[in-house]
């Protein structure tokens, strides 16, 4: 899965010389937590959070500051403010190292480059999006928990059970640090006789842990 297919790519951006107090209303206005800031070359410069506004000038939001704080904020630059070199991807990096780049710089949003030109933004709820879209969130499967020894033919033996009974795969994930010897194997499925299909995982030793069905039973 590839940035690209989950990014966003209308944008919201704001320029060098937007006011903070501008800056903040494109913020709430449009409902989200962070602006991509561009020149006049449309070439990304920055990022400028809404809790970058917090902290430059807390006026903003609180009613109780004095009115000079209020006319600085209609003169002071989002360049000022903003989070200059963000971290940046193509369109071609893939998701989960996304993942990996927000949870370990703790951003909740990557701007996304392509030829030197910003293409979009990919932000946490994207990937949230996008991992309930590969697990079938929404969809009528059933989804087994399937505990399977250490090695590369459990999972084999597992495809080769439900495929004897003609189930169709929705998406597959296997966590191979379950336990030093199992991994939890969970797949979602669909297609009728669905008690038959887990006896059978029982009779070929794969132990069967949850069974959520679309009602939740």
């Amino acid at each position: 899965m590839l940035v690209k297919m989950w990014m966003t790519k209308k944008l919201v951006v704001a320029k060098m010389e937007t006011t903070i107090s501008e800056a903040e209303a494109l913020l709430r206005e449009n409902n989200i937590r962070r602006l991509l800031v561009v020149d006049d070359d449309s070439q990304l410069r920055g990022v400028l959070s809404r809790e970058d506004v917090r902290k430059a000038l807390p006026s903003l939001i609180d009613p109780n500051r004095e009115d000079a704080e209020r006319v600085l904020a209609n003169e002071a630059k989002t360049a000022s403010f903003m989070a200059e070199s963000p971290i940046t991807v193509s369109p071609d990096t893939p998701l989960e190292k996304v993942a990996r780049l927000m949870q370990k710089n703790k951003v909740g949003g990557v701007p996304v480059i392509e030829n030197g030109k910003l293409v979009g933004i990919i932000t946490e709820s994207d990937i949230f999006r996008a991992f309930i879209d590969i697990m079938g969130g929404d969809d009528e499967s059933v989804r087994l928990e399937l505990f399977i020894d250490n090695s590369a033919q459990a999972i084999y033996d597992v495809m080769d059970i439900l495929s004897e009974h003609e189930v169709l795969f929705q998406s597959i994930s296997l966590y191979k640090e379950y336990s030093g010897s199992q991994q939890l194997l969970t797949v979602k499925v669909t297609g009728d006789e669905m008690e038959e299909v887990i006896e059978s995982l029982w009779d070929g030793g794969i132990k069967v842990g949850s069974v959520i069905t679309p009602r939740g039973e």
